[in-house]
């Protein structure tokens, strides 16, 4: 049994929405700022960009997490594997 925790789809999922949301935000605020070019504008475009890093980095974290989880568990049955391949082979 695994003593890592798999990581939740729906934190997942989460994590991805709020990511395209931002990214969404960040284009519309791109595009008021190429037509009015004003500082308001630029600092709105630079908040989402921002934020876009933010949540990046958090989405990063939990694609980490994850691959770990994938390893460990890997490595875990191939563990298991290996010791119940030798009983069965001594039964035999």
């Amino acid at each position: 049994m695994s003593k890592h925790v798999e990581p939740s789809s729906t934190q997942n999922e989460e994590s991805h929405e709020q990511l395209m949301a931002a990214f969404r935000q960040y284009f519309k605020a791109n595009q008021d700022w190429q037509a009015k070019g004003t500082r308001i504008a630029g600092e709105n475009m630079r908040y989402w960009l921002a934020q876009i890093r933010i949540i990046a980095k958090q989405r990063r974290e939990h694609v980490q997490k994850y691959r770990v989880y994938l390893d460990t568990a890997k490595r875990e049955r191939k563990a298991n594997q290996k010791g119940t391949s030798g009983d069965q082979d001594s039964t035999n």
